[in-house]
């Protein structure tokens, strides 16, 4: 077997088993993450996932960063005068000890904005989050469509 068929072959069978399993790394736990595959001629979308602080210590979620928009921000939802309203959180979100902070429809997530055109027909991508003191995190992420 040539050598590159081989790297092929593990290069397959690591991506499968990174996106069928949670990312757990050292201090935090990545799991359920996906991507909401855009609407038609929608320029935007969002990101979830869930995000267990594994350490002893406060951990903090900054940032968010993608390849597949030009812009990616951390969002919440709040109730203004009986209208629910999207915000960008700018100082990030405290994760405590043992504690999971879920990123989901409805509620903080991933604003993705400036989407790459080609998004809604790709199967998976890459999200990176930025734990404050470790660093930015790769995490693989499934495109679909939201359980209504």
């Amino acid at each position: 077997m040539k050598i590159t068929t081989c790297i092929a072959i593990f290069t397959a069978a690591f991506c499968a088993s990174v996106f069928a399993n949670p990312l757990t790394i050292d201090q935090v736990k990545f799991s359920n993450a996906w991507v909401k595959k855009p609407m038609p001629g929608m320029a935007m979308t969002a990101g979830f996932v869930d995000i267990k602080n594994l350490s002893g210590k406060d951990l903090k979620l900054v940032a968010v960063r993608t390849s597949v928009s030009k812009v990616a921000e951390l969002h919440t939802m709040v109730m203004v005068d009986k209208v629910m309203q999207m915000r960008q959180i700018i100082d990030g979100w405290v994760i405590a000890p043992g504690q999971t902070l879920t990123l989901a429809p409805g509620g903080n997530h991933a604003m993705l904005m400036g989407i790459d055109a080609d998004l809604k027909n790709k199967a998976d991508v890459e999200l990176e989050f930025n734990i404050e003191g470790i660093g930015w995190i790769l995490v693989p992420a499934a495109v679909q469509a939201p359980n209504l």
